[in-house]
């Protein structure tokens, strides 16, 4: 307690937000043996966590154009589904094609041929090719006419909000402290370095203060009168209270964007929409718009699908500021060194990423928080389980980061590099694949309610 009443509480690290990036990020520092405190200023998990997909992913349309994001996301997936097992479901989905579509059969399931290549990571299927009659008789309720067949893969459903708290919890048994409802309201300097914070009238002091508050890092970060732009993207999802169709669907909308129907233990999820917006992250609403846009789009396939939806879900993708078009734009992540970017040495922030890799990015932001710290540990986080059980270390390498980080400069070059890889697999597909499958049927309807 400091001279006039001020409380004062001294940690290595502080973490500012409680989405599932803080949070796995705290679970990373605390079992490194770093004194860490966690801030979050609403309730853990509940703002962008919360309104995403409810997916572990390994983000299969970027092989489109980021090829090593996804081969990176896969990797750490993996790591996720060994640590997070029993909070993960199997999630089949399937991809309908129909006459008209702006990618054919063929060119779907060179995709899928090229994705397979990383779904051993996180324990994925090879996908399925379905005939029109296979289709239709596992969702009877399909769109028939103009019917091409329809490809298969699998994803991991997992309760999002569940995944954060089982980090929180882990991240307290080895002495992270954890604080909803609790807001940095002003930086603490000396000099160029941040040396804590102040929240709620008490004064916090830190070697280290790391921002992963998601879209709001800007607002953040300008509490050091620096700025970190983003083009946020905004995802809407329509909730059903109801499981309504067995398996996930992927289905291409008029302006040949894709969304999921997404069917789970808690319902069905309808989304995400993708749009650019200006609107603060706290303030991001709905419109009329996005709801008719999800509600025509599954209409169109599924005619008997419900119009009335129980409620909406909608958050904005921290995607860090890019050029080029949103639908190119790098769903990477990034570790921001303050002291080398702005000259503010106690600061790093963590922007980007996705909920599919969220423990990569927490190793790698605890990485430059330890050594600016001192601290020799490594990360620990693939070799235990979040209930605590020991893992073996992962038989998959990493993908070369140097090069992940070469090509995220270059966004063209990302994309031809992404291009050349699908048309060499275009080449073999029109070579070697089997155009008929047998599998798919036997296989999946086991999983049928």
């Amino acid at each position: 307690m400091r001279k006039g009443g001020t409380p004062i509480r001294n940690f290595d690290a502080v973490v500012i937000g409680g989405g599932i990036t803080g949070a796995g990020i705290a679970r990373d520092l605390s079992m490194r043996g770093v004194k860490t405190l966690l801030l979050e200023k609403n309730s853990f998990g509940q703002a962008t966590t919360a309104s995403s997909s409810h997916m572990i992913h390994g983000g299969l349309r970027y092989l489109m154009y980021d090829r090593l994001t996804t081969q990176t996301t896969c990797w750490d997936s993996g790591n996720i589904l060994q640590i997070a097992r029993k909070n993960l479901t199997r999630l089949p989905i399937l991809w309908p094609v129909y006459r008209g579509h702006a990618h054919g059969i063929e060119t779907v399931e060179t995709l899928l041929e090229s994705y397979d290549q990383f779904q051993v990571m996180k324990g994925g299927l090879k996908h399925l090719r379905l005939s029109k009659e296979e289709t239709l008789s596992l969702i009877p309720g399909l769109k028939a006419e103009g019917l091409v067949g329809a490809l298969s893969f699998d994803e991991w459903w997992v309760n999002p909000v569940e995944l954060v708290q089982k980090n929180l919890e882990s991240a307290k048994k080895y002495g992270a402290q954890i604080e909803e409802k609790r807001e940095a309201d002003e930086f603490i300097f000396q000099s160029r370095k941040i040396v804590g914070l102040k929240s709620a009238g008490e004064e916090i002091y830190a070697k280290i203060v790391i921002n992963a508050a998601g879209p709001w890092i800007d607002e953040v970060s300008q509490l050091a009168q620096i700025r970190i732009p983003l083009r946020l993207q905004k995802g809407t999802h329509l909730v059903y209270k109801e499981k309504l169709i067995p398996f996930g669907l992927i289905l291409q909308t008029q302006d040949e964007r894709y969304v999921f129907v997404i069917p789970s233990p808690q319902g069905t999820l309808i989304g995400p929409t993708d749009l650019a917006t200006k609107e603060k992250p706290g303030q991001i609403k709905t419109s009329e718009e996005e709801i008719q846009y999800l509600l025509k789009t599954a209409a169109h396939y599924l005619p008997s699908f419900p119009s009335r939806y129980d409620s909406t879900i909608v958050g904005a993708r921290p995607i860090l500021a890019q050029k080029g078009n949103e639908k190119l734009l790098s769903r990477g992540f990034e570790v921001l060194d303050h002291l080398k970017r702005d000259g503010i040495e106690g600061f790093i922030t963590i922007g980007g990423g996705k909920m599919s890799d969220f423990r990569l990015m927490a190793e790698e932001t605890s990485n430059l928080a330890c050594e600016k710290l001192g601290v020799q540990a490594p990360c620990k986080t693939a070799l235990e389980t979040l209930d605590g059980k020991p893992l073996s270390p992962s038989s998959f390498k990493r993908p070369s980061s140097t090069l992940e980080r070469f090509l995220k400069a270059y966004p063209r070059l990302r994309e031809t590099h992404a291009f050349l890889h699908l048309a060499l697999a275009f080449l073999r597909h029109s070579v070697y694949s089997q155009k008929t499958s047998s599998e798919f049927t036997s296989y999946y309807s086991q999983l049928a309610p």
